[in-house]
C-alpha cells in the first residue's frame, strides 16, 4: 500500500478523495443564513453586506467596499465618548460617494435598550431624502455593518459635509438625537480617509457655547517648520439673520496691535451655514506668543464678488458676530485652550466651537 500527495488529492489504497483549502477570508462570498451575526463580526468582518444600502446608476465594482482587515485598524479609541465607527470612499471615475457605517460605542446606558438609528445625508443637500441605518443589537456597542452609495459630482464633493446623525427610538416611537458626526469632504479629507476605519465622536448641543449672536466651529493647525498656520472654517449656527441670507467669515491675522493679512470664506447662505474652507497665514514660530486670530462673520453687501471683501462700495459688509482665538495676551477661556492645543498638536487639526461676541464690544476690549 503506498500513499501520495499530488495537488490537494489524498491517493490512499487506490480510493481518492479531496480536501477541501481552508478559506481565511471572504469578501462578497455569500454566506448562509443560518450563521450567527456575532460569529460573522468576531471571526469575519463581512464589512459591506449592503443591507439597506442604496446603489444609484450602474452595478457597483467590488473593489468599492475594500476596507482594511487588520483588526488591530478597527481599534477603538480610548475614552469614553459616544462615538461612530465608519468608512469613506470617493470613486471619481463613478462619481460615487461610499459610506460604511460600521459600529457605535458607548452608547449611554438609558438608551441601551432602545432601537437605534443613523441618518445620513450630505450638506448641502441636493435633495430632501436621506439613508437610514438600523442597529443589529442592543447595548452600549452597537453593530451597523451597512454601506450606502451617494452619487456626488467632482465639481461639487468638495463643498459638501457628510452628517451621520444618531437617534435613539424608545418604546413610544419617539426620536432622541444623541449628537451628529460631520465629515468634510474636502480632497484632503477624502485622500487621508482612503481605506482606513474612522472613529469620530459625536458632536452634541451641548459642545456648543451658548451665545446670543451664534457660535461658529474652526480647526486649526500650526506647522513650525514650515511656518505655517491653517484655519479650516467648518460651520456656523444660531446666527441672527434670516435663512435666504449670504454670510462669509473674515479672518484676521495679527501681530502685537497690527493686522497683517486678512482672508475671507467664500459666501454661504442661512442662520446655520456650511463653509469647509481652509485658509493659510505664514508666521514664524517666534511670533507665535505675539500673534492671534480674530474670526468675524459677515453678512456682505453685495454677494457679486466670490469673495467677501471690503472694497470701495459705499455700504460695509453687516457683522453678525466675531471671536479671537489666541494666547494669553489676547484670550482666555475656550479661546485660550484652543490655541494652546494647536500649538500643542502639530500632526493634527484642533477642531473646537466658540461663541460670537459683539464686534464693537471685542474691540473696545481689546
Amino acid at each position: 500500500m503506498s500513499t501520495g500527495l499530488k495537488c490537494g488529492f489524498l491517493i490512499l489504497a487506490e480510493v481518492p478523495f479531496f480536501l477541501p483549502p481552508r478559506f481565511e477570508s471572504s469578501s462578497h462570498a455569500e454566506v448562509s443564513e443560518g450563521r450567527e451575526e456575532e460569529e460573522q463580526w468576531e471571526h469575519q468582518q463581512q464589512l459591506h453586506t449592503q443591507r439597506g444600502s442604496l446603489t444609484i446608476g450602474s452595478n457597483l465594482r467590488p473593489d468599492l467596499y475594500r476596507l482594511p482587515e487588520e483588526t488591530s485598524e478597527w481599534a477603538e479609541p480610548g475614552g469614553s465618548s459616544v462615538r461612530l465607527c465608519f468608512a469613506v470612499l470617493y470613486h471619481q471615475d463613478k462619481e460615487q460617494l461610499v459610506v460604511s457605517l460600521l459600529r457605535a460605542a458607548n452608547l449611554p446606558a438609558p438608551y441601551q435598550n432602545n432601537t437605534t438609528l443613523v441618518k445620513l445625508q450630505l450638506i448641502p443637500p441636493d435633495d430632501r431624502r436621506h439613508r437610514q441605518a438600523k442597529a443589529r443589537c442592543k447595548g452600549s456597542q452597537l453593530q451597523f455593518n451597512d454601506s450606502f452609495v451617494f452619487q456626488v459630482s467632482n465639481n461639487s464633493v468638495g463643498q459638501c459635509t457628510l452628517s451621520m446623525s444618531v437617534y435613539s427610538v424608545d418604546r413610544l416611537k419617539k426620536h432622541h438625537m444623541l449628537g451628529r458626526v460631520l465629515f468634510p469632504l474636502r480632497p484632503s479629507e477624502l485622500r487621508e480617509a482612503a481605506g482606513k476605519v474612522l472613529w469620530r465622536d459625536l458632536e452634541t448641543e451641548s459642545d456648543q457655547p451658548l451665545s446670543k449672536h451664534g457660535n461658529i466651529q474652526v480647526s486649526l493647525n500650526y506647522n513650525q517648520s514650515l511656518q505655517r498656520l491653517t484655519v479650516v472654517v467648518l460651520r456656523a449656527c444660531g446666527l441672527q439673520c434670516s435663512s435666504n441670507t449670504g454670510v462669509c467669515v473674515q479672518v484676521s491675522l495679527q501681530i502685537h496691535t497690527q493686522v497683517v493679512k486678512m482672508k475671507w470664506t467664500s459666501v454661504a447662505r442661512g442662520s446655520e451655514p456650511t463653509f469647509n474652507e481652509k485658509l493659510t497665514f505664514r508666521l514664524h514660530p517666534r511670533q507665535l506668543d505675539a500673534s492671534c486670530l480674530s474670526l468675524e462673520l459677515q453678512q456682505p453687501a453685495t454677494e457679486e464678488p466670490a469673495e467677501c471683501r471690503q472694497t470701495t462700495s459705499i455700504t460695509a459688509p453687516r457683522s453678525l458676530g466675531i471671536v479671537v482665538i489666541g494666547p494669553f495676551m489676547y484670550a482666555r477661556g475656550r479661546e485660550l485652550e484652543h490655541w494652546n492645543e494647536m500649538v500643542n498638536k502639530s500632526q493634527e487639526l484642533v477642531k473646537q466651537w466658540h461663541g460670537l461676541g459683539a464686534a464693537n464690544a471685542i474691540q473696545s476690549s481689546s
